[in-house]
């Protein structure tokens, strides 16, 4: 089971390490997120350093305190003619100016200590800021060049041949409609015409006839014809022969 679980392990970090090679913004959060571990390495490193310096400075003035109260208190007993116990004193102030001197020596070298840590965690801190600063702009780039490389495949997915044949179909479709249309409304207007141009001769002919008749009756070449029953008497032609 244990061994199951290394081998499925493995091959998830396989599997995660491989998309972050391939992703650039997991890569750039994890440098940003690299320095910032760093940083607050460094700033708790650099708080440490800081409190020690301080507790070794209270610890020196506080013997600095202690030196100066021997001194006064050797000197007050001296005055009083208690050299014994005045030597005791002054044993205890050299006993307290010793320790004074090893502080003091600790003291210098945690204050060389923080300042170097302080230096160490400015410099990682406009590290961070860099860093910071320079993911920003790579992702903008990227992402212009993401927005490039998209642009570019959907204007290299996109066919101006067969569009311009679409096009084309679509063009002869309603030229082929126009034309037919037209040629309806040609045949129409032309079988009315005809209509009417028959129509024409027709009344042409008819009155033509009539006055064949007319002048066939003036001639003697034939008979005027009689009216119907109920129809208007026409008047007599004058002159007839």
């Amino acid at each position: 089971m244990g061994r199951l679980f290394r081998a499925i392990r493995g091959f998830v970090g396989r599997f995660l390490s491989g998309v972050e090679e391939r992703n650039p913004e997991i890569l750039l959060e994890n440098a940003v997120q690299d320095e910032l571990e760093n940083l607050k390495k460094l700033q708790v490193a650099a708080a440490r350093t800081m409190a020690y310096e301080k507790m070794l400075a209270n610890d020196a003035a506080a013997k600095q305190k202690l030196v100066a109260a021997r001194e006064r208190q050797a000197q007050e007993l001296l005055a009083r003619g208690r050299r014994e116990a005045a030597i005791e004193v002054i044993q205890q102030k050299q006993e307290a100016q010793a320790s004074l001197a090893e502080l003091e020596g600790r003291l210098e070298e945690a204050r060389r200590n923080s300042q170097e840590m302080e230096r160490a965690f400015r410099e990682q801190e406009r590290r961070y800021n860099e860093v910071v600063r320079e993911r920003a702009a790579l992702m903008e780039e990227h992402q212009r060049a993401r927005a490039l490389r998209m642009a570019n495949e959907a204007r290299a997915s996109i066919s101006l041949s067969d569009s311009s044949r679409d096009l084309e179909k679509a063009r002869q479709a309603i030229r082929q409609a126009s034309y037919e249309a037209q040629a309806v409304g040609e045949l129409s207007v032309s079988e009315t015409e005809r209509q009417i141009a028959a129509a024409e001769v027709d009344i042409k002919r008819l009155e033509a006839e009539r006055e064949l008749e007319e002048m066939e009756v003036r001639m003697g070449l034939r008979e005027p014809e009689r009216l119907e029953p109920g129809s208007p008497e026409e008047p007599e032609e004058e002159g007839r022969g």
